[in-house]
């Protein structure tokens, strides 16, 4: 049985398909087990076209060479008809190749080769020919022969082929995939705007925006999360790569101050003047490209973006938070995306770095990196501060009496101090209430 090409760093993973209407496992018979060089490098050159933006046509190209230039070699047409299915990075899924891929590979093999089969099942469904896919379905699984392992996952697709689970959330790693799908489509269509333009055209003066007033009824956790949710925004931007192709995505957090499409995020989120486009994504799955960053504060780690999309409700920002307060963070740690966390305001103090000194607070509330910008609000979901850093404490050990002069002491994790800007920053930054959204502060 032929095992399907691995190519590095590339990685084949089942996605949801949407279309079909259903969520496919992985299959049993996945092998990674020794092939040629040159195999892997046909199908990864394949992917490499397929994940660039506006490349459909080429990408088209490419994989109806692949499949006439090895039509007698059943490996690769497998496993290119296997990668088009569900590998992470194709933008757009050429279904057509993948069932041509499929059927010729299957027409080189045996009957008896599950994996093969259920390549060309899925391909089969995925293209809408239900019938003939569940037919060779039931063929890849009377094919397993010995092998109760393969045969269990195949009948346990083909149940959730018969009877679809109800649709079910994207996972964090497939919101993430779409997300960069868009932000590449944007790019790649103009529609953004690149970060250099953006900082040369922003300045350290406030700006004027129209704040919310603040809100006054104590709110449960549950009621917090829904008032706050659809205001906190993901911010996304492109990580350049070799040959003009952008495949990272960077995401951070930020929250809307004015419906009128202002909102505040870290000025170290928005400092990549080499991302082609910088983007906030709604809690509503919109993603919305940054047309303006309108003031920033590197010293203070804020940046107050205007982005193309109005009417996001806003969060009011008031600065009386004190110490013991009890505050929430809602934010994307890691790209675990609206994690509600809850702790307390621990201190506020002075924090010198590079001769200048800013004020800033600690807090209990648990964030991670994907949670910067991210915002700190009381239990009236009022913005009292800004997620910024966090700084871990270590305590080393004693170096024994006879260590070496190389000898070096190992360190304890202790803690870690959740540092934030506090909401007195944001406010000086955009200069009060009242003015016209984005004015230029006198």
């Amino acid at each position: 049985m032929p095992s399907r090409i691995r190519v590095d760093d590339l990685p084949l993973t089942v996605l949801l398909i949407v279309a079909a209407g259903f969520f496919c496992p992985p299959g049993a018979a996945r092998g990674d087990g020794g092939v040629a060089d040159e195999p892997a490098a046909v199908i990864e050159d394949y992917l490499l076209e397929a994940a660039r933006p506006g490349r459909e046509a080429e990408a088209a190209e490419l994989g109806a060479t692949l499949v006439e230039e090895h039509a007698d070699d059943a490996l690769v047409l497998d496993s290119l008809a296997w990668a088009i299915l569900t590998d992470e990075t194709v933008l757009e899924r050429d279904l057509p190749l993948a069932l041509a891929a499929a059927r010729r590979a299957q027409e080189l093999s045996s009957d008896d080769d599950p994996q093969v089969l259920e390549t060309l099942a899925r391909a089969l469904i995925v293209s809408g020919l239900r019938d003939e896919g569940l037919a060779m379905h039931r063929r890849a699984i009377a094919a397993c022969g010995d092998d109760p392992s393969t045969r269990l996952v195949l009948e346990e697709i083909l149940t959730e082929y018969l009877d679809p689970p109800p649709v079910v959330d994207l996972t964090d790693q497939e919101r993430l995939q779409e997300l960069g799908i868009k932000l590449r489509r944007l790019a790649a269509a103009g529609q953004g705007v690149a970060v250099s333009d953006l900082l040369d055209r922003t300045t350290v003066r406030p700006c004027m925006v129209k704040l919310a007033a603040p809100a006054e009824s104590i709110l449960t956790s549950e009621q917090l999360f829904e008032k706050v949710r659809p205001s906190v925004v993901v911010m996304a931007s492109l990580e350049p790569v070799p040959e003009d192709q952008y495949h990272d995505v960077s995401i951070a957090s930020g929250f809307v101050i004015d419906s009128a499409g202002i909102v505040v995020t870290n000025y170290h989120v928005v400092d990549v003047p080499d991302a082609p486009i910088l983007a906030a994504l709604t809690a509503a799955g919109e993603v919305i490209p940054v047309t303006e960053i309108l003031a920033v504060s590197p010293l203070a780690d804020i940046a107050i973006c205007r982005i193309a999309k109005q009417g996001l409700p806003a969060l009011a920002v008031v600065a009386d938070a004190k110490p013991g307060c009890r505050l929430h963070a809602l934010s994307h740690p890691d790209a675990a995306f609206y994690s509600l966390t809850d702790g307390v305001l621990s201190r506020y103090f002075t924090h010198r770095a590079d001769g200048q000194a800013k004020r800033m607070f600690t807090t209990t509330v648990d964030f991670a990196v994907g949670s910067s910008g991210g915002p700190l609000v009381d239990d009236r979901g009022n913005v009292v501060g800004i997620v910024s850093s966090t700084l871990a404490i270590y305590a080393e050990d004693e170096p024994p009496a006879d260590a070496a002069p190389d000898f070096v002491p190992e360190a304890d994790f202790q803690m870690g101090l959740n540092m934030c800007v506090p909401a007195a920053d944001i406010l000086r930054l955009v200069g009060g209430r009242g003015a016209h959204p984005g004015t230029a502060a006198p």
